[in-house]
């Protein structure tokens, strides 16, 4: 039965249909150059035939985009029908989810790109989050979230009002869990009264938070960071680790999953792209000692002190070197270039860029195993987790 006739057509009708199709890698394909091109011009103009150059290209006839809801090449050029608005959400929706997305970044993009179709464009899938993504859906409505939060603090970008709004009506419209706790935890921070008015009709008690970013060494104490400081060491060990990262794509991206229970640490093991190693740990909440962040730009002071000792020790050699023959003051003088670099490539990874890109660092203590630390995590969402989580005992 062609069903483009009827007047209310369902998005996830059209979304498993068109998985369906015999062609549906080279339909994904299409979708997502098309849809690719517009989203990067900000603009749907010429779309129709820039997705009929892609279909010959990829040898796919008419006939073959022919579906029940009608042809995906019309739903391009220009959905009209409601079948064709369904069948243009359902590529989208298919297209969403053959999407990597690795990081928060990725899923911050992700949802960014989808906001602004449904906002600006006939192509919306946002109600079609939970059945393209699966349990992966519920990162998304993180992502949807922590934008609509941004946006009502005035840190939204490109986010428009209109963009925040479709965010929070599709928070509310997903029956998934992982939705209700997101529109749980922003609702009662919102100053917009229409947001927030919006997401207190589907608000349920949050069940758990989650924190990501990426397993990192728990923090020195001063004293062994100023002794690797002065002697060179943390040169070679911030060397070691942008060797590691840049050639060998070394990473531990992890996620922290805090509810009435404890904490549950996942941990992947990353290099050259592949997994080497995953962990799961979990932590009760009465073995939790302590759980914090750290300030927006921690130990300042010490660094500036550090740094000050360091320069001081430079240009005193220099001095010296100046009136005193020594063996090899350029030695020195090299070892002390180590000793600033060391301590400057510490301050600015660990504390000056994560500061200014809204990232902060969460430490998690138990009384029966190592301190976790967890480095790269949104500002913001740590302070969900420490409002909703605390040690007991």
């Amino acid at each position: 039965m062609d069903v483009a006739a009827q007047e209310r057509v369902e998005p996830r009708a059209a979304y498993d249909a068109l998985g369906k199709n015999a062609r549906l890698g080279d339909i994904v394909a299409l979708g997502r150059r098309a849809l690719g091109h517009a989203i990067e011009a900000r603009t749907v103009d010429g779309l129709g035939a820039r997705a009929r150059e892609i279909a010959d290209e990829l040898g796919v006839t008419r006939a073959d985009l022919d579906t029940p809801f009608g042809n995906v090449l019309a739903a391009l050029e220009s959905p009209e029908t409601q079948a064709e608005r369904a069948l243009a959400a359902a590529l989208l929706g298919h297209v969403l989810a053959e999407t990597p997305r690795k990081t928060p970044e990725e899923e911050d993009r992700l949802v960014a790109d989808a906001l602004w179709l449904a906002a600006s464009t006939p192509y919306d899938a946002l109600e079609l989050f939970d059945r393209a993504l699966g349990e992966d859906a519920a990162d998304v409505w993180v992502a949807v979230a922590d934008r609509v939060r941004r946006f009502d603090a005035g840190r939204g970008g490109s986010t428009t009002r209109a963009e925040a709004v479709l965010g929070c009506v599709a928070l509310v419209g997903s029956s998934s869990a992982a939705a209700a706790a997101q529109c749980a935890r922003i609702a009662p921070a919102l100053r917009d009264p229409a947001l927030r008015r919006l997401l207190e009709t589907r608000a349920e008690p949050a069940g758990e938070v989650r924190i990501e970013g990426e397993l990192a060494s728990p923090p020195r104490g001063l004293v062994w960071t100023a002794l690797l400081g002065v002697t060179g060491v943390l040169f070679f060990i911030h060397a070691a680790r942008l060797l590691a990262r840049v050639a060998l794509a070394y990473k531990r991206p992890t996620e922290v999953t805090l509810d009435e229970a404890g904490a549950r640490v996942r941990t992947k093991t990353e290099l050259l792209g592949r997994t080497l190693r995953e962990s799961d740990e979990r932590v009760t909440r009465a073995d939790v000692v302590r759980f914090a962040r750290e300030v927006r730009y921690p130990r300042l002071a010490f660094y500036a002190g550090l740094f000050a000792l360091a320069l001081g020790s430079w240009v005193g050699v220099r001095t010296l070197s100046d009136g005193v023959r020594a063996a090899s003051p350029s030695l020195l003088l090299a070892g002390l270039a180590l000793v600033v670099i060391g301590i400057g490539a510490d301050f600015v990874l660990g504390t000056l860029l994560p500061g200014a890109r809204g990232r902060c660092r969460v430490t998690l203590v138990s009384r029966t195993g190592r301190p976790i630390c967890v480095e790269g995590v949104d500002r913001d969402r740590a302070d969900d987790a420490l409002r909703g989580f605390s040690p007991k005992g």
